[in-house]
This record gives C-alpha cells, sequence and structure tokens, in this order.
C-alpha cells in the first residue's frame, strides 16, 4: 500500500512541474508565387545571378563575393540594415537557387536557420512561374518572445520581403 501511495505521489509532483511550453519555436514556412510575362530563360537569368539581388525596393546595394556555391553575398536596405547570405545550390537544368541567412538585423529579418528557394518554371504562351520559399525560426529562440521577434512577427516580415522581392522582379523581367 505505501508502494502505491508514493508511486501516485510521484506522479502528480511530476505532473504538477512539467512545463509544456518547453519545446521552444516551431519551424515556419512562407511560400508565395508570382506570374511573369517572360520568357523563363530570361527571368532565370535574373534570377541565378546571385550578386545582382536589386529586385527588393528596400534593397540599397548588394555586394557579393561571387556566383559560386558558397559565395557570400550581403544586402544592404535603405533603412541601414543588413542581412548576409550564402549560396548554397544553383542548379542551372531544374532553374532553381537556395541560400541561407548567416547574419540578419532583426529589425530587417528576425529569423534564425533561414533558408530560402526560388524556383523558376516555364509556362504557356511565354509566361514564368516564379515560386520563392523559405523556412526558419523565429528571431528570438526561447521561450516567450517579444513581440518583434515572435513567430507572427517573423513570419510577416519574411512574408513582405518576398511579396516585394517577387513583384521586383516581374517589374524587371517584364521590362528587358
Amino acid at each position: 500500500m505505501n508502494f502505491l501511495k508514493t508511486l501516485i505521489l510521484s506522479i502528480s509532483i511530476l505532473l504538477m512541474f512539467k512545463n509544456t511550453d518547453a519545446h521552444g519555436p516551431s519551424r515556419q514556412k512562407v511560400s508565395e508565387k508570382i506570374s511573369i510575362n517572360a520568357e523563363a530563360k530570361e527571368v532565370w537569368n535574373i534570377v541565378k545571378d546571385f550578386k545582382n539581388f536589386k529586385w527588393n525596393p528596400s534593397i540599397k546595394n548588394v555586394k557579393a563575393s561571387d556566383n559560386k556555391i558558397g559565395s557570400e553575398r550581403q544586402l544592404e536596405f535603405q533603412k541601414g540594415y543588413s542581412v548576409k547570405q550564402k549560396l548554397e545550390k544553383i542548379d542551372d537544368k531544374k532553374q532553381y537557387i537556395s541560400w541561407r541567412i548567416i547574419e540578419t538585423s532583426n529589425e530587417i529579418m528576425p529569423v534564425n536557420s533561414y533558408a530560402a528557394k526560388i524556383f523558376v518554371k516555364d509556362k504557356e504562351n511565354g509566361t514564368t512561374e516564379v515560386l520563392y520559399k523559405a523556412g526558419f525560426y523565429r528571431g528570438f529562440m526561447g521561450n516567450d518572445p517579444p513581440e518583434e521577434l515572435n513567430d507572427e512577427n517573423s513570419k510577416k516580415k519574411v512574408s513582405d520581403f518576398i511579396i516585394n522581392s517577387l513583384k521586383g522582379l516581374k517589374v524587371i523581367a517584364e521590362n528587358k
């Protein structure tokens, strides 16, 4: 009888102190696509140029070492913030490129472990579909993040960045 009471008491104490929020943040995903009235090859030539990512109007300058895997680029934004990225993969045959953020200003991109991919797909009648996907964790990795670094804000900032980038790409590609 004593053993049973001790077991029940032990389980009760464990359940009392169990923190259900201790798992930390979950991975967020943003996926946006746009249709561009230009040939896929022309759009791909813009997208694969890692050294020239000026599609987003809030980017004032791009500094990049090269267009090879392992190359790094720094995006400098109008408000003085910057994001540093590293080229992970580039595939001319499949027309996709991927990179990862290695340094970021939380004011512009409040993320951790951010990885992005862009896919360029040939559609009918000289149009192209561009799919931009990103996966990341919020800017604050612990529990109870401040509002500016929570899941919702991080996802909104990434989504805004991607949408603005795709709109800028569309303008550039369609006006070539």
